[in-house]
């Protein structure tokens, strides 16, 4: 009672203290060199930029310094010659361009470029640009127009004040980062603009580098403080792995001197004293094992007498259990038969009445029906000039065709009388309420007087076509039994076929052919599709004292886990409402217990069942 007290009410997942250190300290490192890691690369990061900018406007201060206001404005007096776009014949723009790719020469990754002030608000035009010389067919023209509206373009700024871009724009010649600043003349007025750009990849290719080198560096520092985790880990934890393998042997009643081992190797700390405490626990959970042992032995015979009383007091309870709901079920399905059986006597006897008045007056009425065709024939034959209203008549009620279609409609109403006496002939013989409660039967005619009850089950539906009855019957005598009873076994064994196929009609529309996009009514070009519903029933005599009726479909068949339980009351697998459980049940008490007889099922799942009935002879 003790040890189950102090057991968990949950049994939880061991994790060592192990695991919980370094688990513990692996997510406080993660997180914090992640954020040294995301400081230190955005310091680094923007130092990097700083020296680029810094690069940059070294470059364009050191650029403009060199510039001779003269000269730079008598280019825009430069004339291009007819079909020229730049004029390459002017020393003047050839000592321009040859400055600008001298800057580059000092700064590679410098792309200068000059314009001036046009004579419109806001216009710029192009002097000089380093792309004529490195990209010819992607460059600018002499004196090209550029828009320097303030409202649309940055490189307004670089007319007044020196500006520097350092997050990346493109247009039309790539991606850059720029920095632009006004030359201005003798008197410090400007008159035109210089700029430098340099290819925004360097920005991103700083970045990856740095990224990359702090990547390595971290992980390696954060693998090393790992591996140093661990190590003190093991140091910590293996004084407490050793006194819990202590305690797990007094556990286990090993009462080794392990713990003042233990002592002496950790003493002057709190595990010493934890070890100290074990080994005087040790000794009284010792001296309380033998009376444990003592009283454990005496309450385990009492339990051992009061377990097998119960078993007996519970073994008469459960087979008085079993007597009552098998009682029950008989009652009410006997009470149930009893009711049916008299409501379908009383239905074949209503319909019966009214049928004798009908065949009878069939009978007359055909004679008459002859006398009165002779006589119309013998006045068509005595005097066939008739009167015009006599002939209108005749048109009229179709003489002709009512003469040849009068006897034809007799006979269907005599075809009809004869089926409804049959099926009240069957009503009778499935109820079998006018003789004997225990006697000898034909097989074969209660087999067919229920198939024909069941008739409209088998035609063909929306869903499936019409059901195949395969009949293989043999030589049978006539065997003794509950008629009533067997006759309900029969209902119940077809009826369940007969669902067993219509069930794989339907799982066959929805898994088959999930294309057809109908619930209630497939196409009739389908329903060729599926396999054809055909229920077998087999008679054979198996000896002298014995004769079986196999049943089998083509149905959705069983598994094994419901195969077995079929025969269990109550137990069902149609949806609720649809089914009791009680079918296969009362059949097997009546043929087993009533007729002494045996019942077996084989089913294999999509292929079939089938049902196998052996009855013996004579009762």
């Amino acid at each position: 009672m003790l040890l189950a007290m102090l057991r968990p009410a949950t049994s939880y997942r061991f994790v060592s203290l192990r695991s919980k250190l370094l688990f513990s300290f692996t997510i406080v490192c993660g997180v914090a060199f992640s954020g040294l890691y995301w400081w230190f690369y955005s310091f680094v990061t923007q130092r990097a930029l700083d020296r680029l900018e810094t690069d940059l406007v070294e470059t364009l201060q050191g650029a403009i310094a060199d510039v001779n206001p003269q000269e730079f404005s008598a280019l825009a007096a430069v004339k291009l010659k007819p079909g020229q776009d730049l004029p390459v014949d002017s020393p003047l723009y050839q000592r321009h361009q040859s400055w600008l790719m001298n800057i580059q020469r000092i700064e590679p990754r410098a792309n200068p470029y000059t314009l001036i002030k046009g004579k419109k608000p806001y216009e710029a035009l192009w002097v000089g640009d380093i792309l004529r010389v490195t990209q010819r067919d992607n460059s600018t023209t002499f004196l090209e127009s550029y828009n320097a509206d303030p409202a649309k373009t940055r490189l307004y700024q670089g007319f007044t004040t020196l500006t520097v871009t350092l997050d990346p724009y493109t247009d039309t010649w790539g991606s850059w980062i720029s920095a632009y600043a006004p030359i201005t003349n003798a008197y410090g007025q400007p008159i035109g603009l210089m700029g430098i750009d340099f290819r925004a990849d360097d920005i991103l290719a700083i970045r990856q580098e740095l990224q990359r080198q702090l990547a390595i560096a971290f992980a390696i520092a954060y693998l090393v403080l790992i591996l140093l985790l661990y190590l003190l880990s093991r140091i910590f934890t293996k004084p407490i792995l050793e006194l819990t393998k202590a305690s797990e042997q007094i556990r286990d009643g090993k009462y080794a001197q392990v713990l003042s081992q233990f002592q002496q190797r950790f003493i002057q700390d709190e595990i010493s004293q934890l070890a100290s405490s074990f080994e005087l626990m040790a000794a009284k959970v010792q001296q309380r094992e033998v009376i444990l042992e003592d009283e454990s032995r005496t309450l385990e015979y009492q339990v051992q007498q009061r377990t097998q009383e119960l078993e007996e007091k519970n073994a008469r309870l459960a087979k008085a259990l079993e007597d009552l709901k098998k009682a029950q079920i008989q009652l009410v399905q006997t009470e149930k038969m009893s009711s049916l059986g008299q409501l379908v006597a009383g239905v074949a006897h209503e319909i019966n009445n009214p049928l004798n008045f009908i065949q009878c007056n069939l009978v007359h009425a055909r004679g008459y029906m002859c006398q009165l065709m002779e006589l119309v024939h013998l006045y068509q034959t005595q005097y066939p000039e008739t009167t015009s209203e006599i002939q209108d008549k005749a048109d009229e009620i179709s003489l002709p065709f009512m003469q040849s279609d009068l006897p034809n409609l007799l006979h269907s109403m005599e075809v009809g009388t004869l089926r409804i006496e049959g099926i009240v002939k069957s009503l009778r013989l499935f109820s079998r309420l006018d003789q004997a409660e225990f006697k000898a039967i034909d097989l074969h005619e209660d087999l067919d007087n229920t198939l024909r009850l069941l008739n409209t089950r088998l035609r063909a539906t929306a869903s499936r076509p019409e059901i195949t009855v395969v009949k293989q019957y043999g030589q049978l005598p006539l065997v003794e039994c509950y008629a009533g009873q067997l006759n309900q076994v029969l209902m119940n064994m077809l009826t369940n076929a007969l669902d067993a196929l219509d069930e794989k009609s339907s799982s066959y529309d929805l898994e088959e052919h999930p294309d057809i996009d109908t619930a209630i009514c497939p196409p009739a070009a389908d329903l060729a599709l599926q396999p054809n519903p055909t229920l077998w029933i087999k008679t054979k005599q198996l000896s002298d004292r014995i004769v079986s009726i196999r049943i089998a479909d083509n149905g959705i068949g069983m598994c094994n886990a419901v195969r077995e339980k079929i025969f269990d009351p109550f137990f069902t697998t149609k949806p609720v409402g649809q089914g009791t459980g009680l079918g296969l049940s009362i059949c097997h008490q009546i043929l087993v217990e009533k007729h002494e007889g045996k019942l077996y099922c084989n089913s294999v799942l999509g292929d079939g069942t089938e049902f196998v009935i052996e009855l013996p002879v004579s009762g």
